[in-house]
């Protein structure tokens, strides 16, 4: 049976643990900042307790490596595994900041492969059969691209300054889905943010509620829009449009019912307002690829410098939502910029 070692014990780590067992692997070791939060883990999972990360990465058994810890830890935590010849799996975002980012990937080379960055919305069932049906042609070639990501709520506003802003935090994950859908790179971005949802958000200094468009190698049109507040529930669609057609991969809703009355015609049920209800699935179906790729010794699906680009990605629309300006891009993922990351 496959073993994963577990690098943080919070939120996500429980999210992934459970993921792990549906997958038939097994949890072997986990390590926390917060030795409480690890033992209560450890007492409910059945795996070991470890005092340090370098422990949990060594432990006997263990094949591959989630890390589901701060931001701040993820280079290091992804290196020392990689060093430890361990596969790795690391929640989004890859680094805190484009340098660190560069760093990990420089210092990979071509282990980068072997790095499985978590952007779970690539494993969204409707997603990835859109995804697949833009690859197999079947709107002809594809034109423009449209992402809408609108959360139920705004996170705390404790977590508004450590969240590296809204195009970091929130739209990296559309920025990874606009590249995997294009299959080639962005070279012209521009982006506008304002505050529509709550006044001290903005006080912080972050926006919550944006919009980004860009231009890929070949001309294709992109437009992202983001919003923190969505009083409907998670409102996350992405529409391809292309030469011969257009595909939309809708919100679904907790049922397939659907309401008829004099206020009503068609109306579905509601859609989810808790992460986890929305993205049950897409986290089971990633955690399912991780383990794939430590058995077969495969190739990560969404790799290390898939993980860097979007990053560049965030960095870019950052910068142009404070300098109103559009901004040139290196497919590569060099800075085109003066400003500092």
């Amino acid at each position: 049976m496959t073993g994963i070692a577990l690098l943080g014990a919070g939120r996500i780590g429980q999210v992934h643990a459970k993921a792990i067992a549906q997958a038939g692997a097994k949890l072997v070791s986990v390590f926390d900042v917060m030795p409480k939060a690890a033992r209560a883990f450890g007492e409910k999972t059945g795996a070991t307790i470890c005092d340090s990360a370098q422990a949990a990465i060594n432990h006997p058994g263990v094949d591959g490596v989630l890390v589901a810890t701060s931001t701040d830890t993820h280079v290091d935590l992804i290196l020392a595994a990689a060093d430890a010849g361990k596969m790795v799996m690391c929640e989004k975002p890859i680094a805190p900041s484009l340098a660190e980012a560069r760093r990990c990937i420089d210092t990979l080379g071509d282990r980068a492969n072997k790095v499985f960055i978590g952007f779970n919305r690539r494993f969204d069932r409707s997603h990835a059969k859109l995804n697949a049906a833009v690859r197999g042609g079947e709107i002809g070639s594809l034109e423009q691209l449209t992402i809408t990501s609108r959360d139920p709520y705004p996170p705390p506003l404790e977590y508004i300054p450590v969240s590296g802003g809204l195009f970091r935090d929130m739209m990296i994950h559309d920025f990874d889905i606009a590249r995997w859908m294009l299959g080639e790179e962005i070279v012209k971005i521009s982006a506008e943010g304002g505050v529509a949802v709550d006044p001290e958000i903005g006080r912080l200094g972050d926006v919550d509620t944006a919009i980004v468009s860009m231009v890929s190698e070949s001309g294709k049109q992109i437009v992202i829009l983001n919003s923190r507040r969505a009083v409907y529930g998670y409102d996350q669609r992405i529409e391809a449009f292309g030469a011969t057609g257009m595909l939309i991969s809708d919100n679904p809703s907790e049922t397939n019912v659907k309401r008829f009355d004099a206020s009503h015609f068609a109306a579905p049920d509601a859609y989810a307002t808790f992460f986890m209800d929305r993205y049950t699935g897409s986290y089971r179906a990633e955690i399912e690829a991780f383990v794939d790729m430590i058995q077969t010794g495969g190739k990560s699906p969404v790799n290390a410098v898939d993980g860097f680009m979007a990053s560049y990605l965030a960095e870019a629309a950052t910068l142009s939502c404070q300098t109103g300006r559009s901004i040139e891009l290196d497919i590569n993922g060099k800075p085109t910029w003066d400003t500092p990351s």
